[in-house]
């Protein structure tokens, strides 16, 4: 895995909630998505971009010792609603690395958006501290753009890992819409961490929300 899908790997973990990213490694899968399914594809991104399907990611944290302390309890509840839920999606990596890579996952059973809020507003920033691992997250809820779909919610989120075999210093930006039976997400890498949102965001998490269930 080279550096740029590992840190990417890391983003993209569901957060879901804005805190849960950092350890979480997507399996790839081999099969082009499916144009008629309800998965994003490549002529949905501009021009350069390769996306291959994903599935499942690792629960958020990496377990320890938290600080504040409140929010051990927070985490491991959300922890344990992804382990329940089961997500999919797609990774869009670009040809140009200054360019966001972008990935749409489809959440069910797990999380909802509603959760995901209280977890920001209780625990936006939180540390976990293991022998040998260090988690950082700091999570914030931004004004929905107009562009984006009217119930989204942006969440940025800025995870610092610190580990034996590498270190990541991540952000992302994420917009959350709630279906029937499932949650989309949009998540988008920045190169830094209060860099604007990626001129296709708005867009991108559209054609999302239009194909929840």
């Amino acid at each position: 895995m080279t550096p740029r899908r590992m840190r990417f790997a890391l983003i993209v973990t569901v957060i879901i909630a804005a805190a849960a990213v950092a350890t979480a490694i997507w399996g790839r899968g081999d099969s082009s998505p499916d144009s008629d399914g309800p998965f994003l594809t490549s002529d949905n991104f501009p021009s350069g971009y390769q996306v291959s399907r994903l599935s499942n990611t690792a629960p958020s944290g990496i377990g320890g010792a938290t600080t504040p302390a409140e929010c051990g309890q927070v985490i491991a509840d959300q922890a344990a609603r992804e382990l329940r839920s089961t997500t999919v999606g797609v990774l869009a990596v670009p040809a140009d690395e200054a360019q966001p890579t972008f990935a749409q996952s489809i959440v069910t059973g797990g999380e909802s958006v509603s959760d995901t809020i209280g977890v920001v507003r209780r625990c936006s920033s939180y540390r976990q501290q293991t022998d040998t691992e260090s988690l950082e997250s700091i999570s914030s809820i931004l004004p929905t753009p107009a562009a984006c779909p009217r119930d989204a919610v942006v969440i940025r989120v800025r995870t610092r890992f610190v580990s034996p075999t590498g270190n990541s210093d991540s952000t992302s930006v994420r917009a959350y819409i709630q279906g029937r039976a499932t949650v989309g997400i949009l998540t988008a890498s920045l190169t830094q961490p209060e860099q604007p949102l990626p001129d296709d965001f708005c867009r991108l998490a559209s054609l999302v929300a239009d194909r929840l269930d």
